[in-house]
């Protein structure tokens, strides 16, 4: 009877150890899935418009996050710009900034996007160190980050790369919005574009003034002659 006890406990431990082994494979496996998802990341598409085109604001709508819940989750981003186009700052465009906007379920606040990001060339290399993004989240449950980027110009570059931490809340994303604004200056979509375009110095209208002054200098001067002869 004690033999029989003893084998029942031994089976009833291996059958628990058992058990614990395949709680423990699967919470690796789902690890390993989150880990894998969280490195691929998500590629949004860009259509910039019509190349050779000068601006200072564009948005354009996207919906590649759609339905994305806010947990916690760490992502990377890339919006890469379709038809080989591509942005172009120029020395005049010192102050500029893209943006990404998400609006969600929820009409109050639901936290702050985190992260960092950067301007890549064409086949996808950084053109700076991860800039930390600005942030801001509004009452109406939306929340936006933006990249200030400090790269020298000219520039172009073909994708902007974000690595973002989400807020936790139980709303979800319902909308984006990806954004260009240069507030100092134009920026181009390219090709078909000038090389570069400089900031006005004041060069030209001094010159200008030195012009005027002049026509009126000589102009006194030979009305003075004329009166001399009268």
């Amino acid at each position: 009877m004690q033999d029989l006890l003893g084998l029942t406990r031994r089976w009833l431990l291996n059958q628990n150890r058992t058990r614990l082994k395949v709680c423990l494979f699967v919470a690796v496996a789902l690890l390993t899935l989150a880990s894998s998802e969280a490195a691929r990341g998500v590629t949004i598409p860009i259509n910039l418009g019509p190349p050779g085109t000068l601006a200072t604001d564009t948005t354009i709508s996207f919906s590649d996050l759609n339905g994305t819940s806010l947990v916690g989750q760490n992502l990377s981003v890339d919006f890469v710009f379709t038809s080989s186009e591509f942005v172009r700052l120029f020395t005049v465009t010192t102050d500029f900034s893209v943006s990404m906007t998400l609006q969600t379920s929820s009409s109050s606040f639901v936290g702050f996007l985190q992260g960092t990001g950067y301007l890549s060339d064409s086949l996808g290399n950084a053109l700076e160190a991860p800039e930390t993004l600005g942030s801001a989240s509004s009452s109406n449950g939306s929340m936006s980050v933006a990249l200030f980027s400090t790269v020298g110009r000219p520039l172009d570059f073909y994708d902007v790369h974000f690595d973002l931490t989400f807020p936790t809340n139980p709303a979800v994303v319902t909308e984006g919005q990806f954004r260009l604004l240069g507030n100092t200056g134009p920026f181009g979509i390219g090709p078909a574009l000038p090389a570069n375009i400089v900031p006005d110095t004041g060069s030209t209208a001094i010159l200008l003034g030195l012009g005027f002054f002049g026509i009126i200098l000589v102009t006194h001067c030979l009305d003075r002659n004329v009166r001399r002869h009268y």
